[in-house]
């Protein structure tokens, strides 16, 4: 009677233990949440899905500003101020115009780079001369392209890179990171899998975009994007030109275009050559949602 008494009491200690752990780790007992900061909104989801409400989430661009001039709040500031750790995607404008700055005024608040290991590729005007029947394609490089996130090939090793960066900034939950990594990493794959085959069915794999977002996207999954913009300004009237007659005598039937920009260059391109514009939102909350989307909206480069 003694023993089971024991062994009951000893159960209970455990299942006690366990909970304590699982509190612990949802910061139950703790009235203020760490701070993490990033840079965009997609990042708030891959912080979500790996460690769910452990981590208060400070996200300095916020919906419909721009990436690469956005100046951040005071109350932003503040909530950085009181960060101990920042994920920078890697390499957007806003980053880079920055991150001087906040690497000079935090000098203790570890800054993790969210594309260490992802192949960069470089922002590009792409000239098109056609001699006879061959085509000729110069690429001059501009800078590096910031847009990883935006291909499920580079969402594994920025979702890889997250997970170390919050377990080295706090390690209590570390084999709950690592349980919701294996786990986030698997959706993924089905998510690459699903491009791979959709996009290997497409006759047409060739899209015009007013700015060049879906670059990594194009080079996983063997498609080609047309930007408008030319070195990140409108088009001027030759490049627009350029463009008409190529989409005409190509076929291309879509053109993208990202939430937060003016659609009028789009629109007058749709006008010209008769392609469909379609809105994306590359700068999405919810990570998964959008590139699931994205890919249904990829279909219509054939219809």
């Amino acid at each position: 009677m003694k023993l089971i008494y024991m062994t009951s009491k000893f159960i209970s200690i455990l299942i006690f233990t366990a909970l304590l752990l699982n509190l612990s780790c949802n910061n139950s007992f703790e009235k203020d949440l760490e701070i993490v900061s990033v840079s965009i909104l997609p990042q708030k989801y891959f912080i979500e899905a790996l460690s769910g409400d452990h981590f208060t989430i400070n996200v300095l661009i916020p919906t419909g500003a721009n990436p690469a001039s956005y100046e951040p709040s005071p109350r932003q500031m503040t909530a950085l101020d009181q960060s101990g750790l920042y994920l920078r995607i890697g390499q957007i404008g806003f980053e880079k115009a920055w991150m001087p700055r906040i690497e000079k005024n935090y000098p203790d608040m570890h800054i993790a780079d969210l594309s260490a290991g992802i192949e960069l590729m470089g922002e590009s005007e792409e000239e098109h001369e056609h001699e006879q029947d061959a085509k000729h394609e110069d690429q001059h490089v501009h800078g590096i392209d910031p847009h990883i996130w935006l291909s499920p090939k580079a969402a594994k090793t920025i979702v890889n890179n997250t997970a170390n960066a919050l377990i080295h900034f706090d390690g209590s939950c570390k084999d709950l990171i690592r349980r919701k990594q294996d786990s986030l990493l698997a959706q993924i794959d089905i998510l690459d899998q699903e491009f791979t085959a959709t996009i290997s069915l497409l006759a047409n794999r060739k899209f015009l975009i007013f700015h060049p977002a879906l670059t990594y996207l194009a080079r996983d999954y063997d498609l080609e994007q047309i930007s408008m913009e030319l070195e990140g300004k409108e088009p001027s009237v030759a490049h627009f030109k350029e463009i008409v007659d190529r989409t005409k005598a190509e076929n291309i039937k879509v053109i993208f275009i990202q939430k937060e920009f003016e659609t009028r260059n789009a629109e007058q391109m749709a006008q010209e050559t008769g392609a469909r514009i379609i809105q994306i939102d590359p700068l999405e909350e919810n990570w998964m949602k959008q590139m699931k989307e994205l890919l249904i909206k990829l279909k219509d480069l054939d219809n």
